[in-house]
């Protein structure tokens, strides 16, 4: 069994795995509880999850979540306010991984903020509670067909930055298991996901009611193989774990 994510970034690599009953749907920390029971055996898991666990799981050099440069999907928006010191930032418990992208790119840049950790995921709710907001996933791409203002698109912000390309998940292994069989399945995923986005940006656009335009724009961000590149953005994001 293995473990793909269950956001619409997947969507194209979920549709070409050619062994859909072996996969277990989930988010990265839903996948990481299936890892240490040892319902499955390997599985897409956060950048940091892994970062954090590498006494538990091996990265499997396979597919991964990234982006080339722009990424739409990691956001900081605002009530309408601009970047200044002493920003309060309503951050989503979903996003540790995107939350490290953006403390970085806060210290080099000298500003200072708060961190107001939220159960939300949803931009309204998160400026709620704060006058900036961090926004991931789907509820960052409905951002772009909303009023909100869009600070930062911080994939793209801390690519900028580093000319580094933004990791955000990897495929990693439990210690003590075998996953081949996976793998090669995977690897037959990962050739053949672009064909499959047609399809992906229509099962998303019904699923989430994102425009397909937005869509189209976005799965041409997302890159699943694991690069010469990524792996040097898995090393930098080490560096930076205390």
């Amino acid at each position: 069994m293995i473990g793909l994510i269950n956001f619409t970034h997947s969507i194209p690599l979920y549709l070409a795995y050619p062994d859909k009953d072996s996969v277990k749907l989930e988010t990265p920390k839903g996948i990481l509880k299936f890892l240490e029971n040892g319902e499955v055996g390997c599985g897409m898991i956060s950048l940091l999850e892994y970062l954090r666990n590498r006494d538990r799981y091996i990265l499997e050099p396979l597919a991964v979540i990234r982006s080339a440069r722009q990424t739409m999907s990691t956001l900081l928006v605002s009530d309408g306010s601009a970047i200044r010191q002493g920003m309060r930032i309503a951050v989503t418990e979903h996003t540790r991984t995107t939350q490290l992208y953006m403390e970085y790119i806060m210290r080099r840049m000298g500003i200072q903020y708060e961190i107001i950790s939220s159960g939300h995921t949803d931009a309204d709710d998160l400026l709620d509670e704060a006058e900036y907001a961090l926004v991931i996933g789907d509820e960052a791409l409905k951002v772009f067909q909303s009023g909100h203002r869009i600070i930062w698109d911080i994939g793209y912000q801390f690519n900028l930055l580093t000319s580094m390309s933004p990791v955000f998940a990897v495929t990693v292994k439990r210690k003590d298991a075998e996953c081949t069989h996976e793998a090669g399945n995977l690897k037959e995923a990962l050739s053949g996901s672009r064909a499959k986005v047609p399809e992906a940006v229509s099962m998303a656009a019904r699923k989430t009611g994102i425009r397909q335009d937005i869509l189209e724009k976005y799965y041409r961000t997302i890159k699943y193989d694991y690069t010469e590149e990524a792996a040097r953005t898995v090393g930098f994001v080490e560096s930076l774990i205390p």
